[in-house]
């Protein structure tokens, strides 16, 4: 077999074995909210409460990005993810033996701090085995096979506790992530991790400069160009928050769109989203300048919000003009991911990730309370007026000159 083959297969193997377990931190996290109204009437509680679980979750995930990030450049990707799934998985099928909603609560915060694991260490993993010429497309599969996990649950989930109950829906859920853990972890030994981790672990017996180790460390998070990718990340994450969460309230409210044509509008977007990866997996691949590629799809996202924002279309217009904003926005995720990784030096990636996958988490947990209190204060065309604005925004954090973060 020649070698141009064996290193496709290669590849497919390792994106494979990523993208699963990608797919089901995903799919864990929106497996539950379908199922609130089951939780409501076994639990007594309120809706209110049950949406505190998603805020709960967040925070134990993005308060986690962090550390988890440096154990895995310390101790290895492997090691983390592979106990991530776990805890994710059990924590799903412990959920089916819970009798209060504290427990569950409790469970979710588990379940939080094992959904951590999977951008450092996945980008780590991803970065020490791909060839950069094909990294862009790998990066592009990965953040793929995480909306593909996002899409699917909720049918998923619904049609399992619809066939069994809410209870067994969960049991096999959680098992079936058990079962993909074990696979994957007999299939460790064929990928890479970021370069310095085996320096690390080889290292580890000899005497550590402490001090200046961790100076170091955080030297590299709180550099200029890490503070920049930090609040790159939060401004997309409030972005997507808002539009999933409340465009559909708020086209409905401005220009009495029909409710089919609102949500058939969202889900535009959304599959359009999941193919402007794709697409912006492999112009990254092309180009050295992501910081123009991201900077050009935000232009257009603003544009066609200011447009749905200011102008009252015709329903097949919106869908049309939302399904673009997806494509768009979809090909913004391989360029800032390419951007990170070079502005990185090598062996720090996975806590690299973890900071500005951190800065994801604010801007998801910031963004149901900005939009919401917009659609309350009746001023649903300023949702697509904010969305603009922090669109342009998030071209400034994309075109600043960022540089190479320097390790010392």
């Amino acid at each position: 077999m020649d070698a141009p083959t064996v290193s496709v297969r290669r590849d497919v193997r390792i994106l494979g074995i990523i993208g699963s377990g990608h797919f089901l931190s995903h799919f864990y996290v929106l497996c539950l909210p379908p199922l609130f109204p089951f939780f409501k009437s076994e639990f007594g509680v309120s809706y209110a409460a049950l949406g505190l679980l998603l805020s709960i979750r967040s925070i134990a995930n993005g308060s986690m990005q962090v550390p988890v990030g440096f154990l895995v450049d310390r101790i290895g990707a492997r090691v983390v993810l592979t106990t991530g799934i776990t805890m994710m998985a059990v924590g799903i099928a412990l959920i089916s033996l819970v009798q209060s909603y504290w427990a569950l609560a409790a469970l979710v915060v588990v379940i939080g701090v094992g959904s951590s694991a999977f951008h450092p260490a996945d980008y780590s993993i991803l970065n020490a085995s791909i060839a950069g010429s094909k990294i862009g497309r790998a990066f592009s599969l990965h953040t793929f096979s995480g909306q593909l996990g996002t899409a699917t649950a909720p049918v998923i989930i619904i049609f399992l506790a619809t066939l069994f109950d809410w209870r067994w829906a969960l049991v096999l859920v959680g098992l079936v992530g058990i079962a993909v853990m074990a696979v994957l972890a007999t299939q460790w030994n064929r990928i890479q991790e970021d370069g310095e981790t085996v320096k690390k672990k080889t290292a580890s017996s000899m005497p550590s400069r402490g001090p200046e180790t961790w100076r170091g460390n955080i030297g590299i998070l709180l550099s200029k160009p890490m503070l920049i990718f930090l609040a790159f990340y939060s401004m997309t994450s409030l972005a997507s928050g808002g539009i999933q969460a409340f465009t559909v309230v708020a086209l409905v409210s401005l220009h009495e769109t029909p409710l089919a044509a609102a949500s058939g509008a969202l889900t535009g977007y959304l599959f359009a989203s999941a193919l402007g990866v794709l697409l912006g997996g492999v112009i990254a691949d092309r180009t050295t300048r992501h910081d123009i590629q991201a900077s050009l799809a935000f232009i257009v996202s603003a544009i066609v919000m200011l447009v749905v924002g200011g102008v009252s279309l015709h329903f097949a217009a919106v869908v049309f003009a939302l399904t673009l904003a997806g494509l768009t926005q979809g090909m913004i995720r391989p360029a800032r991911d390419m951007m990170v990784r070079a502005a990185v030096p090598k062996g720090a990636i996975g806590r690299a990730f973890g900071f500005v996958s951190a800065g994801a988490s604010v801007g998801g947990a910031l963004s149901p309370v900005l939009f919401g209190w917009v659609i309350d204060l009746g001023k649903p065309e300023w949702v697509f007026y904010l969305l603009a604005i922090i669109m342009v925004l998030s071209i400034a954090t994309a075109m600043v000159p960022k540089g190479t973060v320097n390790r010392d």
